[in-house]
């Protein structure tokens, strides 16, 4: 049996999610939890962490171009070595999810549940930042062959307008609860005149 989706339309319900997730949270909470993924995409992403490093490895260069006016080198640069977790890729999984976790939960202490609407929908942006960042973090754990494709390959069936009712549907339904959502914030937002 193949599935009725291609890569393209799962990344799209995937951030229709994280759409959802941050209307829910609104933009304060959403903001503190956008940091929390980001560091830990940056943290523990192997290729960002070695970049970070190089720049880091290139200041003082860069410094004593800008005082002296000469671009002498100070010696020959060591590559950056890449950390191997404790658990190999799942270690890296785990150590993420904790750290995004931890952004979430910081995000629902520090702030309060947002009380207009228009909180609800400035949420929706952070969420989308987040949710493209977790995905590409995700994808990026996806091995690869020497050219770049995935090895986990997943049959498509072709496009056939049957096959995308259920889904249409379902986005249906979240945007009917979301509707619901943004109806009750406004009623509970304009009780007294």
């Amino acid at each position: 049996m193949s599935l009725p989706f291609t890569e393209t339309q799962c990344f799209y319900v995937a951030i229709l999610v994280f759409i959802v997730i941050g209307f829910q949270r609104g933009w304060k909470r959403e903001l503190v939890s956008l940091v929390f993924v980001l560091l830990g995409v940056f943290l523990i992403r192997p290729d960002s962490g070695k970049t970070f490093m190089d720049f880091l490895g290139r200041l003082p260069q860069v410094f004593g171009f800008l005082v002296t006016g000469s671009s002498s080198s100070g010696g020959a640069q060591t590559p950056a070595q890449t950390t191997n977790f404790f658990l190999g890729p799942w270690g890296a999984i785990v150590l993420f999810a904790a750290i995004v976790g931890l952004g979430y939960y910081i995000g629902n202490k520090a702030f309060p549940k947002p009380g207009t609407p228009h909180e609800r929908f400035l949420g929706v942006i952070p969420g989308i930042v987040a949710g493209a960042f977790i995905l590409a973090y995700l994808s990026s754990l996806i091995p690869k062959t020497a050219t770049g494709q995935s090895l986990f390959t997943v049959a498509v069936q072709a496009p056939d307008p049957g096959n995308f009712v259920p889904v249409l549907f379902l986005i249906a339904i979240v945007a009917v609860i979301v509707a619901l959502i943004a109806s009750r914030a406004k009623k509970a937002g304009g009780g007294k005149k």
